[in-house]
């Protein structure tokens, strides 16, 4: 189990994950992908700040990509713009990279970014990319997904009932009925793919639910709905390499439930990273089911991974898991990154090297030999 805390440091200390970006004359190509069309948008314009004011300018050549709420790619001087105030300037167009792009970075949440769909195109487009590819980042982004995938490999994660949109349209009393049934409430429902707590309700009785799932198919046609339990939330940050670092548990503490307002504009959440109060064995249990569920789901780069602690019968749940988790001021992941020894510009270092490492990977994987047939007699 890769070690945390002082082990950490020392990691980082013998493996130079950055020489790959370092020794090279001309700096890397670093194109900063941010913005898009999610319910997350305002968050990636404070990641991408956050990331670009620690990306190094002696070793990296760095260029802006921003992309409107409607979905449309800017410019450089409208990328830049975007970036500082949030306003749309300039012409618009599809898809693209600066030339001479050597590695992105994307700084995306949610639909559209985080959710294999850019991963996929930079692979067919033979780009390296900061954190998981195609496969990992759809798995991590689709909650009902990485919960049937962890499960299966025995990891703990709490019950759950999912609802489909088309089900939800055709009878909504049927479906009432069936969540009422298999969920007692309280209970949580949440858009099966977006983050930051958005679209989440906390539904107090059954007369509350049909609402609380009008509010969560606003953002997707899949939802889930989960018990919801008297709980510490603690997460977890992973950062790839041979070995991989994997902080303590950092923990929220808040008034209510850990929502969006409380993440990003009240600041009434408390986080402690990493949390002081939580039994040694304990800690340990929750790094290794973090770790084992970051190579279980085939996640790359980085990760954040959320457990439950149930107060009453002292189980653990993990749950969910965030393959570009937020890089703000605030984050929980750069925060315990830090205390596991990787400050936030190391921190970017290391996953553009990684990036670039994982492109060698690749390369090995689709080189096809060459298969020679005994000529015909």
């Amino acid at each position: 189990m890769p070690s945390s805390g002082e082990s950490s440091r020392e990691n980082v200390g013998i493996i130079h994950y950055s020489v790959a970006v370092s020794d090279s004359a001309k700096p890397l190509v670093v194109t900063v992908l941010f913005g898009g069309q999610s319910a997350e948008h305002e968050i990636s314009l404070r990641s991408a700040r956050a990331v670009v004011a620690h990306l190094d300018p002696t070793r990296y050549d760095i260029h802006l990509v921003g992309i409107s709420r409607d979905g449309k790619w800017l410019g450089a001087q409208g990328s830049k713009q975007l970036l500082q105030d949030g306003s749309v300037i300039g012409p618009l167009r599809g898809p693209y990279l600066p030339e001479g792009t050597d590695v992105v970075f994307p700084v995306l949440h949610g639909p559209g970014g985080e959710d294999g769909t850019i991963q996929g195109w930079l692979e067919l487009l033979d780009i390296p990319c900061v954190g998981s590819g195609c496969t990992g980042s759809a798995l991590g982004m689709d909650k009902s997904l990485t919960k049937h995938v962890l499960r299966s490999a025995h990891i703990p994660v709490l019950m759950w009932t999912d609802v489909r949109y088309c089900d939800w349209s055709a009878d909504r009393v049927k479906v009432l009925a069936e969540v009422a049934a298999q969920r007692s409430f309280p209970c949580f429902v949440k858009p099966a793919r977006l983050g930051s707590s958005l679209g989440i309700s906390r539904v107090e009785d059954p007369a509350s639910l049909a609402r609380a799932l009008d509010a969560a198919f606003a953002f997707g046609e899949f939802v889930l709905v989960e018990p919801a339990i008297v709980c510490r939330e603690l997460e977890i940050a992973v950062l790839d390499g041979s070995p991989e670092i994997v902080s303590l548990p950092g923990e929220i503490i808040a008034q209510d439930w850990y929502d969006f307002d409380s993440k990003y504009h009240t600041d009434s959440a408390e986080l402690h990273a990493p949390t002081e109060n939580l039994e040694p064995r304990m800690a340990e249990a929750l790094r290794e089911f973090a770790l084992r569920a970051f190579r279980v789901l085939r996640l790359s780069g980085m990760a954040r991974v959320d457990f439950l602690l149930d107060h009453h019968s002292g189980r653990y749940y993990l749950n969910e898991v965030n393959t570009i988790p937020g890089f703000t001021s605030i984050s929980m992941y750069p925060k315990l990154m830090e205390t596991a020894g990787v400050p936030f510009g190391q921190l970017c270092d290391r996953l553009i090297s990684l990036a670039m490492q994982k492109r060698l990977i690749v390369e090995r994987e689709v080189a096809v030999p060459l298969i020679e047939h005994e000529a015909e007699a």
